[in-house]
């Protein structure tokens, strides 16, 4: 397995965390295609990295994933296509339980299989199932939720 580190975002990092964004996302072939990279590079810059604490997980070659979390609520994980399956993505839901939330919650797409394993395996629960006509893409989601085990 690759070793990662991870750190707080800096506004430097837009283009790198875009560049992971752009095509993990297009991966998601059942989803409608909104954005042009352009549009996803000024979301990160103007939006993500000023709402919410966003960490960076690096490698050898650079940034290969990312998480924007907003309090409890985990708004954006993703890791460059390249670094899939690697470690990385781990690594910063590792982070996020670390940082003293009582709870995590996220919305998935209900067709993005493989994220929704990579939750559960990491210990959160489907709570809700929507139909997708409050998100952008008009794609049936779900929510989920982590809570942290009472001492």
């Amino acid at each position: 397995m690759a070793k990662f580190s991870t750190r707080p975002a800096r506004a430097e990092d837009a283009a790198a965390i875009a560049d992971v964004l752009s095509p993990s996302f297009r991966l998601l072939s059942f989803l409608p295609m909104l954005h042009t990279e352009e549009e996803d590079r000024w979301f990160i810059e103007n939006v993500i990295l000023k709402e919410c604490a966003v960490t960076v997980a690096e490698g050898e070659t650079g940034i290969v994933a990312f998480m924007a979390q907003e309090g409890e609520e985990v708004r954006m994980l993703y890791a460059h296509p390249d670094h899939i399956g690697a470690g990385a993505g781990s690594l910063l839901i590792e982070v996020a339980k670390q940082s003293g939330a009582a709870a995590l919650e996220l919305w998935c797409f209900q067709a993005n299989t493989l994220a929704r394993r990579f939750y559960e395996r990491h210990g959160f629960k489907a709570i809700r199932f929507t139909d997708g006509y409050d998100n952008e893409e008009k794609t049936p989601d779900v929510r989920y939720r982590w809570a942290r085990d009472p001492d």
